[in-house]
């Protein structure tokens, strides 16, 4: 038994220089921008499950994924709609959950990965121009071969939970509290997407000894997706990962750190050229967690 993807498709909008265009409601539209062609090609009557995944939803309730539901109740209405709201590793969780739910129900599955990282930072934070927004949608289907999901981990390493921080939630009100002369004039410096670089770099440091723990039990990939960073990192990173003779993506410079849609985006980019290859994707960032999948495509 597997899986396989029956369509895929991103989008993503990045500057360096000029702010992105900001409305209410935009993860949402980020969402449905990439969704929209899926549905409109026509689904399968099989989906048991969408699956939604961002790291700041437009509302904490009703979810993105209730929202989706809502605006194509035609396509989701008879299906379970399942959040995660895990910071970018969810990005990898959701396309790893995805498959196992395909397989295990033999049915089809919609994946969904939105962000709007621009706007989730302050624009006085330096961190903030290396964020774009995005988004990615595939549908994940069973068929009765070897293709599909072979492997997948995730590790949360300790010490490293603060590596990034978005402080909007009930304990809120403290720092509003706190900060009330001031948060009016930048709210996001106090309640928006904070990274923490010292502990990044300890982070990334993990990288490589993952890796080599993963391709141990999965064998060799033929190409390599990391969350899209930054320019700076994904460098670094490609420079780490050349001894091993596996095909690094790096879009970065294009796209910029889209949250949980970077690893999608990158792949939606090749998507023309990865039938009959093993594709390891991999995400990390919030939390600490480092999160992977290896396919058969």
């Amino acid at each position: 038994m597997g899986t396989i993807f029956t369509g895929m498709d991103g989008y993503s909008e990045f500057s360096d220089k000029d702010d992105l265009h900001e409305r209410p409601g935009q993860v949402l539209h980020l969402a449905e921008r990439s969704l929209k062609p899926l549905v409109d090609a026509g689904l399968p009557a099989n989906i048991s499950h969408l699956i939604v995944a961002t790291t700041c939803p437009d509302s904490l309730a009703p979810s993105l994924g209730q929202t989706i539901v809502e605006r194509f109740s035609h396509a989701f209405s008879n299906c379970h709609a399942i959040d995660i709201v895990q910071g970018c590793a969810g990005g990898v969780t959701a396309l790893v959950l995805g498959s196992q739910l395909a397989e295990l129900n033999k049915s089809s599955v919609m994946v969904v990965g939105a962000d709007a990282a621009r706007k989730s930072t302050s624009r006085s934070s330096p961190i903030n121009r290396i964020f774009g927004n995005g988004s990615f949608a595939c549908l994940i289907s069973w068929e009765d071969s070897k293709k599909g999901l072979a492997l997948s981990k995730s590790r949360q390493y300790k010490g490293l939970s603060e590596v990034v921080n978005i402080r909007l939630g009930h304990d809120a009100d403290q720092v509003i509290s706190r900060e009330s002369k001031t948060i009016v004039a930048d709210p996001r410096k106090y309640l928006g997407l904070k990274m923490n670089n010292f502990l990044a770099i300890k982070l990334l440091r993990k990288a490589e000894q993952f890796y080599l723990d993963f391709v141990e039990k999965s064998g060799k990939p033929d190409i390599m997706i990391l969350h899209q960073v930054n320019p700076m990192i994904l460098k670094l990173l490609s420079a780490i990962f050349r001894k091993y003779q596996v095909e690094f993506i790096n879009i970065s410079d294009r796209t910029g750190n889209c949250g949980v849609a970077s690893v999608g985006v990158a792949l939606n980019s090749i998507k023309e050229t990865v039938k009959d290859k093993k594709v390891f994707l991999c995400s990390f960032g919030t939390g600490g967690v480092i999160t992977a999948g290896f396919w058969n495509l």
